[in-house]
């Protein structure tokens, strides 16, 4: 069978104006879903909105060209819309009132849809909503209105069958007075949605931006891991970065102290740093951020003169430093894309960083096994003079030993170690950076430390003993720390004796932190003279039955003697020591006198005694703590 169709057979005059299309619900139904289903549900509600408001608004031109009537048109536009097959009914009622020029002095208008073609859909294709669904419906009442009116009319769907609501309710009113209203729910932002392909053309072009940034992200990168490979220095890579980014960099430590910068004359960096001096000092301690372990991950300060971006250097979950940008106006950047060069920065600098760390540790704790190999005697003396010139150290000059106890409360054995592991570290750092150089290591749970009388120059042992121990008391505030000094020594080879003065010092640090052996007077003289038979047998005879210190009762007395006798014999201070009461601490002297057969208030009785126990502590036979 042959069927043909002429050219005659076209109505080349039937369609006047703009062309009908005449389709089911279900195809928008079909169309609503696909639209869901690539550019999301909340994507839609815009183009549904912007398309009704076009059929709205086109239907509203076609009827003012026969009738300009507003009652008739707002009457008759519903009976449009349910020919449409849009709704199948509708309650409305409208109010309003022009000015002699026909605008809009006030306008409200509200109703119902019955049957509407868009919820059904929707609930078919989607299923119930969680907001209004009836965006094409009023997009086609928010233009028909805006066009018969000549002003812009925005409708809101209130209530709406497709979440679940009984009817379709909505309200129009002129879009200024939403505007007004400030309403927050987000219903109205869709009918200023950007175009979808403005948005693509948007996205496409900040996607090429990332790319970019992701390139040059990528070659920095490379170029930070080559230097790194090939054993640059911090300096270096700082100038690397400035050169890609062309932003000034500064690094410094966490108590602000420059390391390195980048990118600024001196002249400037200093301006800058005194500036930054400045702010922190009026900030208080909780805006302090170089006070803090590790207060953020990226933080942006800014004063009058400067702006920084400013970042951690992370070494061992520990913040060693910062790397900040520097900006005269950061409105000019995106902060967001240098933050991602600062931070590879910051990634750089620990390890290079972790890597000059991991060869001085290396270096110290080489001198701190020297020093070891001196007390135990295992070089002879040119050997020990020779290899002290390897690490910078005249050992053929006059030194001093010192003996460090410190104590914590820490609980574990790893605790304790990483502890242990910190001193050892922060030790090192301290008088390096003091320009001391000085042989450090560990002995019988302690750390001892060789000082040469040649790097002490003017100062005195004892002044950088306290500008030390008070360093370490602020940085390890729950740690206790004690010392003992010896003697000045003269041969090298001697250096064990030294050690043992300094060990009994230390062990007599009960009322001071820093104990000198010089000052142990008599105590010293006796303990040196190695008569230690001699003072068991003397401590037995004047001591009695509190000699026995296996006894945890006698230890108790001896600490109150001690105590006692250390206070010149004092109540108050010595009952403020041991935190008991007057009427306890005098029952306590009391007995004390009565299984000594003593009387305390005699010199004679009280300087010989507290000889004999001194010296029992300096022997290591009496501990009191």
């Amino acid at each position: 069978m042959n069927v043909t169709i002429s050219e005659e057979s076209y109505g080349r005059d039937v369609v006047r104006g703009d062309r009908k299309i005449v389709t089911s619900a279900s195809v928008f139904g079909i169309l609503r879903q696909q639209l869901a289903k690539n550019i999301g549900i909340k994507r839609i509600k815009g183009f549904l909105f912007h398309y009704g408001w076009e059929m709205g608004a086109t239907t509203a031109k076609e009827a003012l060209q026969t009738e300009t009537s507003l009652e008739y048109l707002i009457k008759h536009g519903p009976i449009l819309h349910i020919e449409n097959g849009h709704i199948k009914g509708i309650k409305h009622e409208c109010t309003f009132e022009l000015d002699e020029q026909g605008c809009i002095k006030s306008f409200y208008s509200y109703g119902t849809w019955f049957g509407s073609y868009e919820a059904e859909e929707h609930i078919k294709r989607l299923g119930q909503s969680h907001g209004p669904v009836c965006h094409t419906l009023i997009g086609y009442a928010s233009g028909f209105m805006s066009t018969i009116f000549g002003e812009t009319l925005i409708a809101k769907e209130v209530t709406c069958v497709g979440k679940g609501d009984a009817g379709c309710g909505w309200v129009i009113k002129p879009k200024k007075d939403w505007d007004n209203e400030q309403e927050d729910d987000g219903e109205l932002d869709f009918s200023n949605e950007t175009p979808i392909v403005k948005e693509l053309e948007y996205t496409y072009d900040q996607l090429l931006d990332q790319k970019n940034v992701v390139t040059q992200l990528a070659n920095f990168q490379k170029k930070l891991a080559e230097a790194i490979v090939n054993g640059s220095d911090l300096q270096t890579i700082a100038n690397m970065m400035y050169d890609m980014v062309r932003i000034p960099l500064i690094i410094e430590d966490t108590v602000h102290r420059t390391i390195t910068y980048s990118g600024l004359s001196e002249e400037k960096y200093l301006y800058l740093k005194a500036d930054m001096e400045s702010y922190l000092k009026e900030n208080s301690p909780k805006e302090f951020f170089y006070k803090k372990v590790l207060p953020f991950r990226k933080k942006t300060i800014k004063t009058d003169n400067q702006e920084r971006l400013t970042t951690p250097i992370i070494l061992q979950k520990e913040v060693i430093g910062y790397s900040s940008f520097v900006y005269d106006d950061m409105k000019k950047h995106h902060h967001e894309e240098d933050y991602l060069f600062l931070d590879r920065f910051a990634t750089a600098a620990s390890l290079i960083l972790l890597n000059e760390k991991t060869k001085f540790e290396s270096f110290e704790r080489m001198k701190g096994n020297f020093l070891e190999q001196i007390l135990e005697k295992r070089i002879p003396a040119s050997e020990i003079i020779k290899r002290g010139k390897y690490t910078g150290i005249d050992l053929e000059q006059n030194y001093y030993i010192t003996v460090m106890q410190y104590k914590s409360t820490q609980s574990t054995i790893e605790d304790e170690f990483l502890l242990q592991e910190q001193i050892f570290e922060t030790t090192f750092r301290f008088f390096n950076e003091r320009k001391l150089n000085l042989l450090v290591g560990h002995r019988d749970g302690n750390m001892v430390l060789l000082i040469t009388k040649e790097t002490l120059g003017k100062a005195t042992i004892y002044d950088e003993l306290k500008n030390y121990h008070d360093y370490m008391i602020k940085k390890y505030s729950l740690g206790e720390f004690k010392f003992g000094i010896s003697r000045l020594g003269d041969d090298i080879q001697t250096a064990s004796n030294g050690y043992e003065e300094a060990a009994i010092a230390l062990r007599l640090t009960s009322k001071k932190p820093i104990v000198p052996f010089e000052s142990l007077g008599i105590v010293g003289v006796l303990i040196s003279s190695k008569n230690i038979s001699g003072i068991k047998m003397i401590a037995e005879q004047e001591l009695g039955p509190l000699f026995e210190t296996n006894d945890p009762k006698n230890i108790e007395l001896l600490k109150t003697l001690y105590l006692f006798l250390l206070n010149g014999g004092k109540l108050e201070q010595t009952m403020s020591d041991l935190s008991m009461s007057m009427s306890g601490l005098r029952h306590r002297v009391n007995r004390i006198e009565s299984l000594l057969e003593k009387d305390l208030r005699d010199p004679n009785e009280t300087h010989q005694l507290l000889l004999i126990i001194k010296s029992l502590i300096a022997l290591g036979e009496l501990t009191i703590e």
